[in-house]
């Protein structure tokens, strides 16, 4: 098993603008993939506030740093360029640019055509380059057990406002379809943002889960092994969060 690196013990990480330990899970892949001192060309949409490519910028000085988002962030470091863009739409950026980094987080739950999105992210890639995306889990033992008594998940309710933001459910088998069908090779999933006061439904998740895994032995696809293990390990019931990532086929 290869060593992974860890940050600094001293670099502290608040939840910002997304789940617990989510920022922190994608700069330990970040981190993971690149050496510290490499001049990789980073693109995070949408970027909110920059919390996430301030740290970055932290963690890689030689890092060229582009933010994407629909409103502008009340403050942009000097070092950081920021492109106002509907992401849902295809990107404004300049033809010729190109990214060794593109991470995405806690973002394609609030707006629609996903597909399209994941297409414009892989356009935006070098070959080899590195993509991170993050999205929330409505695969818990507490949101299946929500579904089954009020018809809603947890942060998808069973009926939506006309100003709803939470509005797109992209589960993880269908994220994992759209990377790997738009050229994108899964390396990593890792679930995060976990409470111990859920442990309560422990005895639901013992009895759920092995009835999970007979369902998924029992079915035909062609999906690698490993891959299969990492969309569905046991953490996923009380995991509110995952983290996904790969890399652009050459």
């Amino acid at each position: 098993m290869t060593l992974r690196t860890t940050l600094p013990a001293d670099f502290v990480v608040v939840r910002g603008e997304t789940q617990k330990d989510v920022n922190y899970t994608v700069l330990t892949e970040a981190v993971n993939a690149f050496p510290k001192d490499a001049a990789i060309e980073v693109l995070d949409l949408p970027c909110g506030r920059l919390d996430f490519l301030n740290y970055v910028r932290e963690l890689f000085p030689a890092a060229t740093l582009t933010g994407a988002d629909l409103m502008s962030p009340a403050v942009i470091h000097p070092t950081i360029s920021f492109v106002k863009m509907d992401l849902t739409r295809d990107f404004t950026l300049p033809e010729h640019q190109k990214f060794d980094l593109i991470t995405s987080i806690s973002g394609v739950m609030m707006f629609s055509n996903t597909l399209s999105f994941i297409r414009n992210c892989t356009a935006r890639l070098k070959p080899g380059g590195v993509f991170i995306i993050t999205n929330d889990n409505s695969a818990t033992i507490i949101d299946r057990l929500a579904y089954l008594v009020f018809g809603g998940y947890r942060l998808f309710r069973p009926i939506y406002d006309d100003t709803e933001e939470l509005t797109e459910n992209v589960p993880v088998q269908e994220l994992c379809r759209l990377l790997r069908t738009n050229n994108i090779v899964i390396e990593r999933i890792e679930y995060t943002s976990s409470y111990l006061k859920d442990l309560v439904y422990l005895p639901a998740a013992l009895l759920i889960y092995p009835l999970q895994l007979l369902y998924l032995r029992r079915l035909k696809t062609r999906l690698p092994e490993p891959l299969k293990k990492q969309m569905y390990p046991f953490k996923q019931l009380f995991c509110k969060h995952y983290v996904i990532t790969g890399r652009k086929a050459n």
